[in-house]
């Protein structure tokens, strides 16, 4: 069960659960729960990891991603250092957008196997889903020195460096991943965010323009044309950008923040302050995350728990 290699399709803004499974599995309740933990308690006092694992994949096949988890954890508590288990484990957590479980799953695969690429591009996703932009740019780089020139992890990076406004940074890997895979409506939209924080209005509005054909809910190219419809002083425009951002990635703290902003400058103050409480919840929100994460690590260097 070795991690595969995927092209550029899906979202980027949901690179892990591109690289995994559809997130509405992880809601997908188990079908027939009684036979189904008969089977995961036959499978677990069998000792097999094998049996286990053979378990999970049914499980996941059928849409029951946490009954699949559920069998992992009990292959990792028979085989803590398998690659295989701690693989199908990380992918699963993904699945689920359990993006702490997945990141303490791939940290012992890097240790352990630290030229297989997919590893630390995976991580690298799970860091950017926790808010952890830092991590995630180290982990895509590694990713990028392993196997240079793929679109995925140049996406992921650019996406990462935007989040960090290191726009300079962003252009350069997002030129490239867009050479490698031309005319993906979210590294045009991504690409139009690092053109925008470079101050290049033009290209920025063309590449938001372009990716917004292709994908008229894209949130980061709603985000870009906000932005630059602010900078212009049309207020009105920009907020309904913005609005159509925020529909569709709620918990951004940049998206709500604009919006505030865009609020503000047409004196809808309270519009204005709702946004502004949704900016400080999602920075809340990924405090919480990441300090979680650092609990549920301590003592649990080998696998997770």
């Amino acid at each position: 069960m070795k991690p595969r290699r995927r092209s550029l399709a899906g979202a980027l803004l949901l690179l892990a659960l591109a690289a995994v499974s559809r997130p509405a599995a992880a809601q997908a309740p188990a079908a027939g729960a009684g036979p189904a933990d008969r089977e995961l308690q036959l499978a677990a006092e069998s000792g097999s990891v094998r049996a286990l694992l053979q378990l999970a994949t049914q499980r996941a096949r059928a849409g029951d991603v946490r009954g699949a988890a559920a069998a992992l954890r009990r292959a990792l508590a028979i085989a803590p250092n398998s690659e295989e288990v701690l693989a199908a484990y990380a992918h699963t957590s993904l699945a689920m957008r359990d993006y702490g479980q997945a990141a303490l799953a791939l940290g012992p695969l890097l240790r352990m196997h630290p030229t297989v690429a997919e590893y630390p591009y995976l991580l690298g996703v799970a860091w950017m889903q926790l808010g952890d932009m830092t991590s995630a740019v180290t982990a895509l780089q590694r990713a990028g020195e392993l196997e240079p020139h793929r679109a995925l992890t140049l996406a992921a990076l650019g996406l990462a460096w935007n989040e960090e406004k290191r726009f300079d940074l962003a252009k350069g890997a997002l030129d490239e991943a867009l050479l490698l895979s031309p005319g993906d409506p979210d590294v045009l939209a991504a690409l139009a965010e690092a053109e925008a924080g470079l101050g290049d209005a033009t290209a920025a509005e063309q590449h938001a323009d372009q990716a917004l054909a292709r994908a008229p809910k894209n949130a980061n190219a709603l985000l870009v044309i906000g932005l630059l419809r602010m900078r212009q002083q049309r207020y009105a425009e920009a907020r309904q950008s913005l609005e159509g951002a925020v529909a569709v990635i709620p918990n951004s703290s940049r998206m709500q923040f604009q919006l505030s902003q865009a609020c503000e400058r047409l004196g809808d103050l309270p519009c204005a302050e709702q946004h502004r409480e949704l900016y400080r919840k999602a920075l809340r929100e990924i405090e919480e995350r990441l300090k979680a994460l650092h609990l549920r690590s301590i003592g649990s260097e080998e696998a997770p728990p």
